[in-house]
């Protein structure tokens, strides 16, 4: 009977040790880019003068975020009073070709934000996602608002 325990506790032992070793090659994070607003630098700037900071955070399983060709955009930031996104260029994060699961920040900045109309201030907010090299597209932030004041 103590020679059936033995053998027991060591094929346990086994099927325990061949989990983990599966589930240690698994990436810790999905091969979506995920991203999360950490913060802005402020909620009111004045016009031409102020320059607005957008920190946020990123992951993803096989680390295929940023490009090696500079005309190749990575972010994509919409303001909230336009249509149309802008496209942002971020290098690789990783070696290109090398899956590995990477997370890290990324700061935006944006230093000539103004006021469209003949308003003192404008209210807005932005729309942020990433895509990676395989083309899949992040979850979108919205930012919170930020007030653009009239340079007087």
């Amino acid at each position: 009977m103590k020679e059936y325990n033995f053998y027991l506790w060591v094929v346990v032992f086994c099927t325990i040790f061949v989990s983990c070793r599966e589930n240690a090659d698994e990436s810790p994070f999905s091969i979506i880019p995920e991203i999360r607003l950490r913060g802005l630098s402020h909620d009111s700037i004045l016009e031409f003068e102020d320059v607005l900071s957008i920190s946020i955070s990123y992951q993803d399983g096989d680390g295929d975020i940023g490009f090696e060709e500079p005309d190749d955009y990575a972010v994509f930031i919409r303001d909230a009073r336009l249509n149309n996104y802008d496209g942002f260029y971020v290098g690789p994060v990783a070696p290109p070709g090398v899956e590995i699961a990477v997370q890290g920040n990324l700061k935006l900045e944006f230093p000539s934000l103004f006021v469209f109309g003949n308003r003192s201030e404008e209210r807005t907010r932005f729309y942020i996602y990433i895509i990676d090299r395989k083309g899949n597209k992040s979850n979108e932030l919205i930012s919170n608002d930020v007030i653009i004041k009239k340079k007087k």
